[in-house]
């Protein structure tokens, strides 16, 4: 029954956080009463190891650093051979503990900034300047590998150029920026605006890898922009594979295929649940006393669970089945009410992808990625006017 091959673990250690930030996604999971216990924790991680061949753990929240055992959690991570991550608002952060961080084994912590200004900043009570001099200590006094996570939003979105830069500047190693999930506190967030966002995006993306590849950063810093550019994708080669044997392959497997096969996010709660993004329990390990093999025999078939992408009517035979994956499920419920419905956001971003990124990308990159598409499929189901619709009806243009 259980076919799955989990290498890493996204583990929630608190749903304690000091901060409120005004498009916080998991809100509904913040500052709640029912944690696991310090025990717990260990227990999950031990027994979860022992059932899959797990590699990397990245704590998370809330925030990990409320955890007053942190540290022994990192070392315990660690003593087992698995790769410690952590992804904090770096609040707590001081010299101190990075150094006690780096001392249990931690390799890599993801710290949240999304922009220079503080003033301007959504996640409330963090201070932005003080948390990029943090990030800067530690990547150039410890061993701890520094990640920079943003969070686009209609709110900084013309920053984006210059936080990049910044992220250079400060000696990171990687810069991931993710879309704002339309979740929790987003909703009834009234300083969002979405009208001009997502070409912006787009406009901002393509500035900054212009940029990038012109002074050759690529080897200095890894990025990820959500949906529209990786670092990896420059290495790629053509393989002269056939697209529709690709495809056939594809289609039997998750929209969220690292996601759904590779990857357990495990709540504060000992709940598992397919991504931050859904709420539905798929795993209950603490209802089951963390046995793995009896948490699994009793694995709750959510959709989004058992989705396959052949099961996406529309999506299946998109041109760009194979380079988009449909997006993101839970934003395409969200707009659309169906989870098997095409996500709009993907459909406008992949097709500006490709008319606007891949252009000026290395000709290996481009000829490896065009391989992929499927040219008698499908144009994308939905444009920017459908997505701009989609988001009046939710509120968020108003």
């Amino acid at each position: 029954m259980e076919t799955k091959n989990y290498t890493s673990i996204r583990l929630e250690v608190t749903s304690g956080c000091n901060l409120k930030c005004e498009y916080c996604h998991n809100s509904e999971y913040s500052n709640r009463k029912d944690d696991m216990t310090t025990k717990e924790i260990l227990d999950l991680i031990s027994n979860v190891k022992k059932h899959y061949n797990i590699n990397k753990i990245l704590l998370t929240g809330g925030e990990p650093l409320l955890n007053k055992d942190i540290i022994d959690i990192v070392s315990f991570i660690t003593d087992l051979g698995i790769k410690a991550d952590m992804v904090t608002n770096a609040t707590l952060l001081d010299e101190k503990m990075a150094r006690r961080l780096e001392k249990a084994g931690l390799k890599r912590v993801r710290i949240s900034i999304d922009t220079l200004n503080d003033e301007r900043s959504q996640r409330t009570g963090s201070m932005t300047a003080t948390l990029w001099k943090k990030a800067e200590w530690i990547a150039k006094n410890t061993g701890i590998e520094v990640c920079i996570h943003t969070v686009c939003s209609p709110s900084n979105v013309d920053q984006m150029f210059e936080v990049y830069k910044k992220v250079y500047e400060i000696g990171a190693a990687r810069w991931r920026v993710f879309d704002i999930g339309y979740q929790g506190r987003a909703l009834t967030n009234n300083q969002l605006g979405f009208e001009k966002y997502y070409e912006k995006l787009i406009s901002a993306s393509k500035r900054i890898i212009n940029h990038y590849l012109v002074n050759g950063y690529e080897d200095k810093l890894d990025i990820e922009i959500n949906n529209i550019f990786r670092t990896i994708l420059l290495k790629a080669e053509p393989r002269n594979l056939d697209v529709n044997e690709m495809l056939k392959i594809r289609l039997k497997s998750s929209p969220c295929d690292y996601v759904a096969d590779h990857q357990i996010s495990v709540r504060s709660d000992g709940t598992a649940t397919l991504c931050q993004y859904f709420h539905e329990t798929i795993l209950d390990f603490r209802k089951y006393e963390f046995d793995v093999s009896a948490t699994i025999h009793n694995v709750h078939n959510t959709p989004e669970y058992n989705l396959i992408m052949e099961e996406l009517p529309y999506c299946s035979k998109c041109k760009y089945c194979m380079v988009c994956n449909s997006g993101c499920r839970a934003r395409a419920k969200f707009l659309t009410g169906d989870i098997t419905e095409a996500d709009p956001g993907a459909c406008y971003i992949c097709k500006k992808v490709v008319e606007e990124i891949i252009p000026i990308l290395p000709k290996n990159t481009q000829e490896s990625y065009m391989e992929c598409v499927n040219q008698k499929g499908l144009e994308p189901k939905y444009n920017i006017d459908d997505l701009k619709k989609m988001l009046t009806s939710k509120g968020l243009i108003k």
